[in-house]
């Protein structure tokens, strides 16, 4: 038997370790930048398109591992011929942020995750399999959430019914998202209100912090089919998340956490800046999947 981890990439140091059994398979969908987010829209897979083949296949294993959170089993890394594989453990960190941030419709995935240690050679560790933590305590809690995730979505997506171009569609759900949602300060702070750092914080409840109201606003624009990417970098000091948004041929960033606790809401002065502008009190971090991201001219 080996050593499962748990980890995460908000912080450096491992958080438990405990000991599982070995795992079973499961085969990876043909196709898996196509698949479906809760609602049946597809995701916008911008850092699973920028990882190598490695990266691919442990975010492949994270994929699988989410849809069935509540399995004791974790999922084996496999390459592209289905045969096991194995990654540095150092890495599985940066593949996990990108699988979050690919994929917000997956809101009932904590910020931590598992892996199952097969090797250490010259003091680094290698993984071959890996598993996601839940927030939810059940099945039938996920469920019910799913239900009311995808039922207020759809009635904020209801908005952009009369928009004609894409970024009147973005432009409105960052409007919706800056009045109607609350800045919980004390999510930063509290390790137990971890909703706020979701897209379902934002969406359902109308309380989060800034990576949920970033995550709600890229799976509301995946929905409308407008590509969206999550930045990570620091505000003002503080860590911090904001998104970069494609439309006419060009990129545009956003920031709506910052328009919601503005007290000047109405302005939108963090709507469809470049870089250059947002660069004056947002700074991207230099290292890791920030480095992926595309500037906007």
């Amino acid at each position: 038997m080996r050593p499962h981890r748990t980890a995460s990439f908000l912080v450096t140091a491992l958080i438990s370790v405990i000991i599982l059994s070995g795992c079973s398979a499961e085969t990876k969908p043909e196709s898996p930048k196509e698949a479906e987010s809760t609602a049946g829209a597809e995701s916008f897979e911008w850092f699973y398109g920028s990882f190598d083949d490695a990266e691919a296949a442990a975010y492949d294993a994270f994929r699988i591992s989410a849809e069935r959170p509540f399995d004791s089993e974790p999922v084996p890394i496999k390459d592209k011929s289905g045969k096991e594989t194995e990654i540095p453990v150092s890495d599985l960190a940066m593949i996990y942020q990108g699988f979050l941030y690919d994929h917000p419709e997956v809101f009932w995935l904590s910020s931590s995750y598992n892996y199952r240690v097969c090797s250490s050679i010259g003091g680094e560790e290698k993984a071959d399999a890996v598993s996601v933590i839940p927030i939810p305590k059940s099945a039938a809690e996920l469920d019910a959430m799913r239900h009311e995730f995808d039922s207020a979505s759809e009635e904020i997506l209801g908005s952009t019914s009369t928009a004609e171009t894409d970024r009147e569609k973005a432009q409105i759900l960052y409007n919706y998202l800056t009045a109607g949602t609350e800045y919980e300060e004390e999510a930063l702070y509290d390790s137990t209100l971890r909703n706020e750092h979701t897209a379902y914080g934002a969406v359902c409840e109308k309380k989060a912090v800034c990576d949920g109201i970033a995550l709600a606003y890229k799976y509301l624009l995946d929905r409308c089919g407008i590509r969206c990417i999550m930045i990570p970098g620091v505000g003002d000091g503080m860590p911090h998340v904001w998104n970069i948004v494609f439309w006419n041929g060009k990129w545009h960033e956003s920031d709506p956490s910052w328009d919601t606790v503005s007290e000047n809401i109405s302005s939108g002065q963090y709507f469809d800046l470049t870089t250059v502008e947002m660069s004056k009190d947002h700074e991207r971090e230099t290292e890791g999947i920030a480095l992926l991201i595309p500037v906007a001219d």
